[in-house]
């Protein structure tokens, strides 16, 4: 089976590659091995999955992708919104809307959908999935999302990609990467934040960083800023510029399985980015996330926690206070997550069943 797969991918977006790696691994486990990803960086995503890939912006290098392909695979991440732009929407829109031009099955995989604003966007959105081959959404949210877009389809609700991610489980790499950005290795324990830029405030800017110094001192934590992308520097900069006790922000651009080692090897983690959540999720790490977007709260609510509050509106006492209450029952925490683990990694699994459910497909 030719299979192509559309996404957010080249952009070293770390949640992103992450969502690649584990959808290329998935169908190549399922022996499909014929696999074309549209990147932003052909030759690096090649090279690095060991995948075709063509440039993502190139119409004439998409068309003859697709024309060879028997399957479009859309997903996963969160591409059907507008919050972003439209232009994003309608391009994701497009891709899939080529597909069945073409006579090529579409299936849609492991996304988390909404928010669809636009009443033109919220139509297109309807009109064109109701015509795909099948939709694997990461959480019920989406799913209800989809219903009240007027998708008709049938939805199946899988779960996040990422959560089926292995390997990045290496406490010599997070010493290495620590000496390699010049920060104190005396520190026992690591409280990691990983946060971007979504419209905040000085005020939010102002309460994460309160948070984290009352980390620091009452826990003993050295607070270290993980981007997850290279805007998050520039982010991480100004909520640390607030901050009364010593902190670090890792600068370099590492792999998802350095960063997951990072993870691996703290103690706790404050994030905004989704991702950073489902990392520090699948390592058993305590952490606690402030919601900027519904498939935020929609990942927590299916692992039955809560955010500390919307990114514009939270205070630091209310991360503080998610904090001490996971940390004064971390055990009992970390076993009930383990459980969430166990029943969502066998929901991610289907993401890769609609391609197989009504078809017979050669691999």
């Amino acid at each position: 089976m030719k299979t192509v797969i559309s996404g957010y991918y080249g952009f070293d977006n770390i949640g992103d590659e992450a969502v690649l790696k584990c959808l290329v691994e998935g169908l190549k486990e399922r022996g499909i091995t014929d696999i074309t990803v549209l990147s932003n960086k052909p030759d690096e995503t090649s090279k690095k999955y060991n995948v075709k890939a063509v440039d993502r912006a190139s119409f004439k290098e998409i068309y003859k992708a697709l024309k060879q392909a028997d399957v479009l695979l859309s997903g996963g991440g969160s591409l059907i919104q507008d919050k972003t732009s439209s232009k994003s929407l309608w391009y994701y829109l497009g891709i899939m809307f080529m597909g069945k031009l073409l006579r090529k099955k579409v299936y849609v995989m492991g996304q988390g959908i909404g928010p669809v604003d636009k009443k033109f966007n919220r139509w297109l959105t309807a009109r064109i999935l109701n015509k795909v081959d099948g939709i694997a959404v990461r959480d019920e949210l989406s799913k209800e999302y989809l219903k009240q877009l007027n998708v008709k389809k049938d939805v199946v609700v899988a779960a996040d990609l990422v959560l089926n991610f292995s390997g990045g489980n290496n406490r010599e790499i997070f010493g290495k990467i620590l000496e390699k950005e010049g920060i104190d290795l005396n520190f026992s324990e690591y409280a990691l934040i990983c946060t971007r830029e979504w419209g905040n405030s000085e005020l939010s800017r102002v309460e994460l960083a309160r948070a984290a110094d009352f980390i620091a001192q009452d826990y003993g934590y050295k607070i270290v800023f993980l981007p997850f992308y290279h805007e998050d520097i520039e982010e991480s900069d100004r909520v640390a510029t607030y901050m009364k006790m010593p902190c670090e922000i890792l600068t370099e651009k590492y792999e998802v399985e350095e960063i997951l080692s990072i993870i691996r090897s703290s103690s706790l983690l404050i994030g905004v980015r989704l991702h950073s959540l489902i990392f520090a999720f699948i390592s058993l790490i305590p952490f606690v996330g402030i919601s900027y977007d519904p498939k935020v709260e929609g990942f927590l609510k299916s692992i039955g926690e809560s955010s500390a509050g919307d990114i514009n509106s939270f205070t630091a006492e209310d991360i503080l206070n998610k904090v001490s209450s996971i940390l004064q029952r971390k055990k009992e925490y970390i076993n009930e997550m383990s459980k969430y683990l166990d029943e969502l990694k066998e929901r991610a699994k289907k993401n890769f069943d609609i391609l197989f459910e009504h078809n017979k497909f050669e691999v």
